[in-house]
C-alpha cells in the first residue's frame, strides 16, 4: 500500500478511538467533568490537580465541584479530538494537491464536519448534555468516520477494488439496481437506529427496561411516547443523568428495542441477497460479515440490559456500532460500483 493509504487507515483508527472514548467519558459521567471549553477551570493545558488551584476553580465555577478523574478523561477527549481534527485537515491538503477522482470534495465536507463536531463538543458542556445536542454529536462522530472510510475506498478503488466491481458475471443490471436501492434502504433504517441509540443513552434509558427480551416484567409496559421525544429548548438546565420521567425513558428503549428488529431483518435480508448475488468473494465475506457485526451487536445490547449497563459492554456497544455502519457502507459502495459498470 502506498504512504498515503498508511496514513488514512492510521487517521481512520484514531477516530474510531475518539468515538469510543468519547463514549466512555460520557458513560462515566465525565462529560461535565469540565464545565468550560475549550479548556477545563481555565486550564487549556492540565487540569487543577492541587489543593490551591482546585478551591480557586470551584471558586471561578460556582457549584462545580473539581473532580481531577473525570476532568481528565475529558481532556485527553478533547485533546485526541483536537490532533484528529488536525490530521483530517491535512487529508483535505493533500487531496488538494492532487483531485484524484473527485476525492477533495469528499475529504473538504469532512473537514466542514469536523469543525461543525467541534461545535457540538462545545454546546455538549455549554448545555449541559442537552440531549439532542449529544445526539448529534455522537452522529456527527460516526459520520466521520464512516466519510473517511469512504474516502479510503475511494482512493482505492483504481488499484484495488476495480478488480472486484469490473468482473463481470452473469448477473443483470437490474437485480443489482434493485439490490442498490435496497442498500441505501437498510442504511437509512440502520441510521435511524443510531440515532434512536443516542437517544436512548442521552436520556439515561439504557436501563429503563430492567429486563430480556420482557421490558419490566411486561410485553407492553407504561410508556410516555410523547414526552419522550419532545426536544427541551431551554439553555440553563443541567441534563446530567436525565430529566425524563421513567415512563418517558421506557417509551425511549422500548422504540430502541422494536426498530432494531426491523434493523435486523432488513441486514439479515440484505446479507442474504448480496451474498446470492454478488459473485466475487470479497462481497460474498461482506455479506457475512453484515451478519456478525450485528449478532455481535445484539448480543452486547442484550448483555448492557442483563449485566446493569457495564462500561467496557457499553463502550464496544458503541464501537461495534460504527463497524457494523462502515461495512454496511463498503458493501453498498461496491455494488453501487458493480451497477456502474454495466
Amino acid at each position: 500500500m502506498t504512504k498515503l493509504n498508511y496514513y488514512l487507515l492510521f487517521v481512520i483508527t484514531v477516530t474510531f478511538t475518539v468515538i469510543t472514548l468519547g463514549a466512555y467519558v460520557r458513560l462515566s459521567h465525565a462529560g461535565l467533568g469540565c464545565p468550560d471549553w475549550p479548556g477545563c477551570y481555565g486550564f487549556l493545558v492540565g487540569v487543577p490537580d492541587n489543593a490551591t488551584e482546585i478551591a480557586s476553580a470551584e471558586s471561578a465555577y460556582q457549584g462545580s465541584i473539581v473532580d481531577i478523574a473525570k476532568a481528565w478523561k475529558e481532556m485527553i477527549h478533547r485533546y485526541l479530538a483536537g490532533f484528529l481534527g488536525i490530521f483530517i485537515f491535512i487529508i483535505s491538503y493533500v487531496f488538494y494537491k492532487d483531485n484524484t477522482d473527485n476525492i477533495f470534495k469528499l475529504s473538504l465536507l469532512v473537514s466542514v464536519l469536523v469543525i461543525f463536531q467541534a461545535a457540538l463538543g462545545m454546546f455538549t458542556v455549554t448545555l449541559q448534555l442537552q440531549p439532542l445536542i449529544v445526539m448529534f454529536h455522537l452522529v456527527g462522530g460516526l459520520t466521520i468516520i464512516s466519510l473517511l472510510w469512504l474516502i479510503f475506498l475511494r482512493y482505492n478503488h483504481s488499484r484495488y477494488l476495480s478488480e472486484i466491481t469490473n468482473q463481470k458475471f452473469n448477473i443483470s443490471f437490474a437485480r443489482i439496481k434493485k439490490l442498490q436501492v435496497f442498500a441505501f434502504f437498510t442504511l437509512a433504517v440502520l441510521i435511524i437506529q443510531i440515532m434512536l441509540g443516542g437517544w436512548t443513552s442521552t436520556n439515561y434509558a439504557a436501563l429503563a427496561c430492567a429486563d430480556f427480551p420482557r421490558c419490566n416484567n411486561s410485553w407492553w409496559p407504561q410508556m410516555d411516547f410523547y414526552n419522550a421525544f419532545v426536544v427541551e429548548l431551554a439553555t440553563d438546565l443541567n441534563y446530567e443523568f436525565g430529566r425524563l420521567d421513567n415512563p418517558a425513558r421506557v417509551a425511549i428503549h422500548f422504540t430502541h428495542r422494536i426498530w432494531a428488529i426491523f434493523v435486523t431483518l432488513m441486514i439479515i435480508l440484505l446479507s442474504i441477497l448480496s451474498y446470492l448475488t454478488m459473485k466475487s468473494l470479497f462481497q460474498k465475506i461482506l455479506s457475512l460479515l453484515l451478519i456478525f457485526f450485528l449478532g455481535f451487536q445484539i448480543l452486547l445490547g442484550v448483555l448492557n440490559i442483563k449485566l446493569g449497563l457495564p462500561i467496557l459492554v457499553a463502550v464496544a456497544h458503541n464501537g461495534n456500532a460504527a463497524l457494523l455502519l462502515m461495512c454496511l457502507v463498503t458493501q453498498l459502495y461496491l455494488i453501487k460500483n458493480t451497477k456502474n459498470n454495466f
